[in-house]
């Protein structure tokens, strides 16, 4: 039998991928080439990457550690983690003033027992508003009634709501009309037929591949999004050109 695999055809760029050892979950690779290998495999060509030591131990120290998986790695896009500390967002006020953030993406609320609330993350919602940075969100780490409620009160503020399990199905299309510049990355939307009906709906610019890797595998979802009843210019949005337009020219 002839060896199972599958490249994507076009530009791809993955939205959502973690790097480094979290502390209860090590990860498959030590650096930067063990990823850029993996993404080789699955003919992806860039990565939105943050480090997963920010998503629930500190967001100070994953970011201090994600420079190291970057630098001189123009394929490596970083995403610096936000927490509810001060310290964190003068953290990500200097790496703005040194123009190197395209986006940020909120810690784990729930492990990190500081609720999704106006009053905990209010200031950074303002100041990633007011700067044009989007904002990404993970369903399955935060609390989705504080999410939809605190993040309302922000509505030109962007945000890409990553992780959404089949599970999710239900609140999806409500929090995409909550919030109208909110985009899905599609890493677990595994129903039959969803992606094209979401792509009626809310429209194929609302709508990105993202991996979720390491949490699980790159490939197929990937995989799964090119045996959709997308057209060629849908899935050149979808796989890459809206990820382009959501970081901008900050992308580099």
């Amino acid at each position: 039998m002839g060896e199972l695999s599958f490249r994507a055809p076009g530009e791809v760029i993955d939205a959502n991928v973690g790097v480094g050892h979290r502390h209860d979950r090590p990860a498959p690779f030590e650096d930067a080439a063990g990823l850029l290998a993996e993404m080789d495999r699955h003919g992806v060509d860039a990565a939105v990457v943050y480090h997963v030591q920010g998503e629930s131990v500190s967001a100070l120290d994953g970011n201090d550690l994600l420079h190291e998986w970057v630098e001189g790695r123009p394929r490596l896009i970083p995403q610096w983690v936000a927490g509810s500390d001060p310290a964190t967002h003068r953290q990500l006020e200097g790496l703005h003033a040194e123009g190197r953030l395209s986006s940020v993406r909120l810690h784990d609320t729930a492990s990190c027992r500081a609720p999704l609330t106006e009053w905990i993350y209010g200031d950074l919602l303002e100041w990633l508003q007011a700067e044009g940075i989007p904002l990404w969100v993970s369903l399955a780490d935060n609390d989705h009634a504080q999410l939809a409620d605190t993040l309302g009160r922000y509505p030109e503020l962007v945000s890409v709501l990553v992780g959404a399990h089949y599970s999710h199905a239900a609140l999806v299309r409500p929090l995409m009309r909550k919030l109208p510049r909110s985009v899905l990355e599609l890493s677990r939307d595994e129903t039959p037929g969803d992606v094209e009906a979401l792509g009626r709906e809310v429209g194929v610019r609302r709508l990105v591949y993202g991996s979720f890797y390491p949490r699980y595998a790159m490939g197929p979802i990937l995989y799964y999004l090119h045996r959709c009843d997308l057209t060629a210019s849908q899935l050149d949005l979808i796989c890459a050109g809206n990820v382009r337009r959501l970081l901008g020219e900050r992308a580099g």
